[in-house]
């Protein structure tokens, strides 16, 4: 029985070693088709865990990443990226700040990996709980209104901005100061300006990391003429036409209001100021004129100021039309032309009084034919006449047909014909033969 069990102990070691070495083998054979390599990495640190109402101070930038050294099978090793590990940094235990430990794992999918070595593998953190403050809103105002003006106790929307931040930036603030310039201003002023924060100390602070429940201010100023102050319209008292043939164009003021100072009641009924009189009869241009204000009794200027009516006058501009004869110019002496049409009608367009008082010789059509010779021609006639403001509208008609022929002379040429003349005696004979030359018509070259 003893040595039956010997045998059977013996057999078995036999077995295990030949098993050892047959897995021996296979590994080796294994490995040396896909060997175990290593390689490196950076992936990035997902922060997990922040508390609520707190902020991440340090780092202060979050993107942070882990230097990595893994290894694994060839085949494994170099199909990784950044994506197919998992670094983290949990917050939950760190809300005052400390060294927190950087966990780095490889995704369930990729269990052949291992990593051999991290950098860094603690990272220092900080957190700061988040706090919300009202910051009271403080008006400051530069600058006057206009005088006889008065403004009113200003409103400010709204009184408080709503800070929302860190405990060591929030706490500090003590105020935001919006600033309004006022420049001789009479009416409602309405602006919107950026609020600027101090400290305690009575220094700008900057707000850029904080929440702001408002980003400007809407300030209003309500501005008022005094009781005994009024700013009043100036209307000019004006009488009479221009010169025929011209028309008044506008009249103005300059200023258009001045302010007025009186008795209160006075000053409340008092809707306009009118200045003296001004007479345009028989005036032909744009004259300006420096005017006095006529004031009711009891009603003074504030202040002693220089007024000025402008008196816009232009002519009144019309049509005229002229019929005039085409004269020809340039033509050469053995050259002869025929116009058509003789006449043409000219329309001019200008003041009325220039237009009126143009002579007829003034306005002068002409054809220039220098240079040309036999021929027709349909040429574009001149139109003169005085500058002085008048325009030309239309020539009809806009073409003058001229037909040039060259001048026909007389010319006479003696013709020696010779006449025969008998003169007869008694007898009947014929005695003498008197030759007459008689001359023939000129003939056409």
């Amino acid at each position: 029985m003893m040595r039956f069990v010997r045998s059977l102990l013996a057999n078995l070691a036999t077995l295990l070693l030949s098993l050892f070495l047959a897995v021996f083998i296979w590994i080796n054979a294994i490995q040396a088709e896909d060997p175990t390599i290593s390689t490196s990495l950076q992936v990035p640190i997902d922060f997990v865990g922040r508390p609520d109402n707190t902020a991440l101070l340090i780092p202060a930038n979050p993107n942070q990443s882990v230097q990595i050294v893994f290894q694994g099978p060839s085949s494994v090793v170099n199909r990784l990226a950044a994506d197919d590990f998992v670094a983290t940094v949990d917050l939950s235990q760190a809300p005052f700040g400390e060294e927190v430990p950087v966990e780095v794992v490889v995704r369930p999918e990729n269990s052949q990996v291992t990593v051999l070595f991290q950098s860094p593998e603690q990272m220092n953190v900080h957190l700061e709980r988040l706090i919300s403050r009202d910051i009271p809103v403080e008006l400051e105002i530069r600058g006057t209104v206009a005088r006889g003006h008065t403004y009113e106790e200003p409103l400010v929307d709204p009184r408080h901005i709503t800070v929302v931040g860190t405990a060591s930036e929030v706490e500090p603030l003590e105020f935001a100061r919006v600033t309004i310039f006022l420049s001789n201003d009479r009416q409602t002023k309405v602006e919107s300006p950026q609020p600027i924060f101090y400290d305690r100390q009575g220094r700008v602070a900057s707000v850029s990391n904080l929440e702001l429940s408002q980003e400007q201010v809407q300030v209003t100023i309500p501005i008022n003429e005094a009781a005994d102050f009024k700013e009043v319209p100036i209307t000019v008292d004006w009488e009479g036409v221009p010169a025929p043939g011209y028309r008044l164009l506008s009249i103005s003021v300059d200023p258009p209001s001045v302010l007025v100072t009186g008795r209160p009641t006075q000053i409340q009924q008092l809707n306009r100021v009118q200045t003296e009189r001004i007479d345009i009869t028989g005036l032909t241009e744009t004259f300006v004129q420096q005017v006095a204000l006529s004031l009711p009794d009891g009603i003074a200027l504030d202040e002693v100021s220089e007024v000025f009516v402008t008196v816009e006058i232009e002519p009144i501009y019309n049509t005229f039309t002229y019929n005039r004869t085409v004269e020809l110019q340039g033509l050469a002496p053995e050259l002869e032309a025929m116009v058509t049409p003789e006449e043409v009608r000219v329309v001019l367009y200008g003041p009325l009084p220039v237009l009126e008082t143009l002579l007829d010789e003034e306005v002068q059509v002409t054809v220039d034919l220098f240079g040309l010779d036999v021929g027709t021609y349909n040429l574009e006639p001149d139109i003169d006449f005085p500058e002085r403001g008048i325009e030309l509208r239309s020539i009809q008609p806009s073409l003058i047909t001229v037909d040039i022929t060259r001048t026909i002379t007389a010319t006479s040429t003696l013709t020696q014909i010779p006449t025969v003349v008998q003169n007869s005696t008694d007898s009947g004979q014929m005695n003498d033969t008197s030759v007459v030359v008689a001359p023939l018509p000129a003939k056409k070259p």
